[in-house]
């Protein structure tokens, strides 16, 4: 799974989902399998029961899906749909970053039920006809041929409050496919969860007595082959080093000048303003984070990752007027997708 390095900003004008047959089951013959990529999740066939969301099957061979299945709800991603004319603008930041493009023949005045063969490459199709696209992860067809379904779709006056389509695209003349669902339902209230409280037990944290019983400090960890660390141990106090600690707008920054140099950012959810206590999982390196999770990353000596995974748990955390007062946090981190990990814990108090 790839940090996002082409995402579109996502505009929140108006939200989206898609619909299924009427057993449940997905829209299309489910594809031939095939080996997942690391970290990602296990292939997804149908999509849920209700609720905004957008559903990607991507078939053996396809440059845009990469093979892979994907699945987002609101629960874990930002996605946004906004309807213009005929046009329809779907938009998605999540663990990956997504943008398509529907476009109906140049007749409709509006988004309309019905089926919409022989689309190609917007915003090259032929107006006549009509177009799509779906690209993202730094991936898009130079050339496609698809087709759009819409099963369900409600105006307010001018204002889309709920549609249901499918999709389907092929690149450049080739046999695999990329398929999609999609539903929007503006009443959808899903909200993204905040970090879990308490955090799981099991998780790293120092030996007992590898670090100071009081006083400020920066402990790492590093195991052997672990890039970033490169397989030592550290520890930093204000006898030693200069520790900085900064948060503002739910992103925390620490600095480490000493014997090395070192810096670390720990960002929250983004409807967070400040960083609380608790457990921030599946995270992914900042500031390609999916916005609704957070993100968190440890560089310095020259060295950083290119795409990391990672958790970060907030043991406390104390504020005056808005000011960070006082953090005790630990965290662990892998540099592309290898398994050696650095572990850290930071406890400082002004």
């Amino acid at each position: 799974m790839t940090d996002r390095r082409f995402r579109a900003l996502i505009s929140l004008s108006s939200l989206l989902v898609v619909t299924a047959c009427n057993d449940g089951d997905p829209i299309w013959a489910t594809r031939a399998a095939e080996d997942p990529l690391d970290n990602l999740p296990p292939p997804v066939s149908s999509p849920p029961a209700q609720g905004s969301y957008v559903l990607l099957n991507s078939d053996v061979g396809d440059y845009i899906g990469a093979g892979e299945d994907y699945l987002y709800t609101k629960a874990d991603s930002l996605i946004s749909v906004t309807a213009s004319d005929a046009q329809l603008t779907v938009e998605i930041d999540g663990d990956e970053g997504w943008t398509g493009q529907f476009i109906l023949p140049d007749t409709y005045a509006r988004l309309e039920n019905g089926a919409y063969p022989n689309l190609t490459r917007y915003p090259f199709h032929d107006a006549i006809v009509g177009g799509l696209s779906w690209s993202g992860e730094g991936r898009g067809c130079n050339t496609l041929d698809g087709s759009l379904t819409i099963d369900t779709v409600t105006y307010d006056g001018d204002t889309l409050t709920d549609i249901g389509l499918s999709f389907e695209q092929y690149c450049e003349g080739d046999s695999p496919a990329l398929r999609g669902q999609i539903r929007f339902d503006a009443s959808d209230a899903t909200t993204p969860p905040g970090p879990v409280v308490p955090a799981p037990a099991g998780l790293w944290a120092p030996t007992q007595g590898s670090t100071p019983a009081s006083d400020n400090y920066v402990y790492l960890v590093s195991e052997q082959d672990d890039f970033i660390g490169a397989g030592a141990n550290y520890l930093y106090t204000d006898e030693t080093a200069t520790i900085t600690v900064e948060q503002t707008d739910g992103l925390l920054s620490v600095s480490v000048q000493g014997p090395e140099d070192w810096n670390g950012n720990f960002k929250g959810m983004n409807f967070l303003a400040d960083l609380e206590e608790g457990y921030y999982g599946d995270l992914q390196r900042y500031p390609f984070q999916n916005p609704v999770k957070g993100g968190l990353s440890w560089s310095g000596e020259g060295r950083g990752c290119n795409r990391l995974t990672g958790w970060f748990a907030v043991d406390s955390v104390t504020y005056d007027a808005g000011a960070i007062t006082a953090v005790d946090l630990r965290f662990e981190q892998h540099c592309e997708g290898n398994t050696p990990a650095l572990y850290g814990e930071i406890r400082w108090a002004q």
